[in-house]
């Protein structure tokens, strides 16, 4: 492989000890050169290629700290309908969709992903009758944007078998018309599983690995060199999910390095691993075990994050929590004991009270040097929660994309008291918490310019409000590059081998269209992705 020599750029290594440099130089899959553009020139032999940045900006290949790849893939597969605005534009959405060729991935079914009631003018959740109207003929499954509650019409809930005398699921919610008790057909957290493990998900490696491509081409296009996905329970089987990852790495098709952040929600799925014998950070630079991930509450947009107080527009809930303490604790312990990190969804305060607590008695009675405790989003927060984060050392893998949806119903779900420590980055790292970027795609897009512009202005994508929302948590620039290069490096105990520009690192790299320190900050989500290399080898090139 030749070297690649770049130079006459603004290269930001996000190495503190030397923040940029003026050319680097690569070889194979490795970086053998920081410094200088003279010294740099003493590596050029007649297998150098040169890279002329013109100013550009080169940095460390973007890592997404938490993201679902394969439901990412998938959902190209699926109605989208993250524009819909009222139940009627969904439901001529669907019926434009369903003579759709994708549709043939998962048989009879339609599947749709990415409606928000608050966008539609109707003020109020789809049921199974608006789907109905629709299609009646086949079972359908639409997703709410946040993937935390759906929406089915009759077909699936007959093939369910969801009847008004149906009981609630542990930790989810079926909803019933209260005057009847029938099943509206939304279903809400552990009750979604009901229907969606009756989809008939692909079994076929070759469709797996297709998916997984699909999906990696195009996070490649926006500089991502390093992925840490929670695929296990996209599809029916984990193993084959491993097995595809497996078979694309060594058929040298992955061009991306992989971190499985292993969805295993009961004891027995974690036992059953366990006797693979795999710990957090077995495999190799491409693909690598990652930690044990589970969820401890929904999501604020479908009011099932688990708040301490009750939710300020619905007095009668608190939210869901998807498993009493002592159920949690006891999957939690075992992962632990055995080796595996731990990563925890926790959005409101109640739930990551409840597993911090868990996490400081693992910490007192199984203590790990540097286990690295991982919770996941860290929305609704408190000064106690904060003081708990600082003194157990805890990662918050935070999205700072989620604003530009949550913004236009934070206020409204938890009031303004509560939201002085909620989405508090600044105020985190302020108090030397350690954070990590990504974008729980395919929720929020996986675009990490666009959570990078979201950190520092605190907009939306149209550049609303014009200030920010809560300006005092923005973050400064240099801190939001961290976020998407060397903090998930550290959030996978691979701080040492990628994440920065440094002599002996892996040659892991993104030029972007600009000089991003020159730009005005509301200018990031314009920027484009002009190159991204992986192990020394140009993946992408805009151009």
């Amino acid at each position: 492989m030749s070297k690649l020599l770049f130079f006459n750029g603004k290269i930001l290594t996000m190495e503190d000890s030397q923040k940029e440099v003026e050319c680097i130089v690569t070889e194979n899959n490795k970086i053998i050169f920081c410094g200088s553009y003279e010294e740099g020139k003493k590596f050029i032999d007649k297998n150098t290629k040169y890279i002329d940045l013109e100013g550009r900006t080169l940095l460390p290949g973007f890592n997404d700290s938490h993201m679902h790849l394969i439901s990412y893939g998938l959902s190209k597969y699926k109605v989208d309908l993250s524009n819909a605005d009222s139940i009627l534009h969904m439901q001529k959405a669907l019926k434009e969709f369903v003579n759709n060729e994708k549709v043939k991935i998962f048989k009879k079914w339609i599947l749709g992903h990415g409606w928000n009631q608050e966008n539609f003018i109707e003020g109020r959740l789809p049921n199974k009758y608006d789907i109905d109207r629709v299609i009646n003929d086949r079972p359908v499954f639409l997703s709410r944007a946040c993937y935390h509650i759906c929406v089915v019409n009759s077909m699936a809930l007959k093939l369910a078998g969801i009847t008004k005398e149906t009981r609630d699921p542990e930790g989810g919610k079926i909803d019933r018309d209260p005057v009847t008790g029938e099943p509206t057909g939304i279903l809400r957290e552990n009750a979604v599983y009901l229907v969606y493990n009756l989809i008939p998900f692909t079994e076929d490696i070759g469709e797996i690995k297709e998916i997984i491509q699909s999906a990696i081409d195009d996070a490649n296009k926006v500089g991502i060199t390093s992925i840490q996905t929670d695929d296990f329970s996209h599809l029916k089987s984990y193993k084959k999910i491993l097995y595809a990852y497996q078979e694309l790495k060594n058929e040298k098709k992955l061009n991306a390095r992989i971190n499985l952040q292993m969805l295993l929600d009961t004891k027995d799925k974690l036992i059953d691993f366990l006797k693979m014998n795999k710990k957090t950070g077995d495999g190799d630079e491409m693909v690598k075990f990652g930690p044990l991930k589970l969820l401890a509450d929904g999501s604020l947009g479908s009011k099932t994050a688990a708040l301490e107080a009750p939710y300020s527009d619905d007095i009668n809930t608190k939210g869901v929590l998807i498993y009493t303490t002592e159920e949690i604790e006891k999957i939690l312990t075992l992962a632990h004991v055995n080796g595996l990190q731990l990563a925890v969804h926790t959005i409101g305060d109640r739930a990551m009270k409840q597993v911090l607590s868990i996490y400081y008695r693992l910490n007192k009675m199984y203590y790990r040097k540097d286990a690295r405790f991982r919770l996941i989003h860290c929305q609704i927060l408190s000064r106690d929660i904060i003081e708990q984060f600082k003194k157990l050392n805890v990662i918050a893998d935070i999205q700072p994309i989620f604003i530009k949806t949550d913004m236009q119903i934070a206020e409204s779900r938890v009031g303004k008291e509560r939201l002085k420590y909620s989405y508090a980055w600044n105020t985190m790292h302020n108090e030397g918490i350690f954070l990590s970027g990504g974008s729980d795609a395919p929720v929020e897009p996986f675009n990490p310019l666009y959570g990078i512009y979201c950190a520092v202005t605190r907009k939306d994508l149209n550049g609303y409000p014009e200030k920010g929302w809560y300006p005092e948590e923005k973050l400064d620039l240099y801190t939001a590059l961290k976020l998407f290069t060397i903090n998930p490096a550290y959030c996978t105990f691979e701080e040492n081998i990628k994440g920065s520009i440094k002599t002996g690192k892996l040659a892991d790299l993104v030029v972007l269209s600009e000089d991003i320190t020159k730009i005005p900050l509301d200018k990031i989500k314009d920027v484009k992705v002009d190159m991204t290399v992986l192990s020394g080898k140009v993946i992408f090139s805009r151009n």
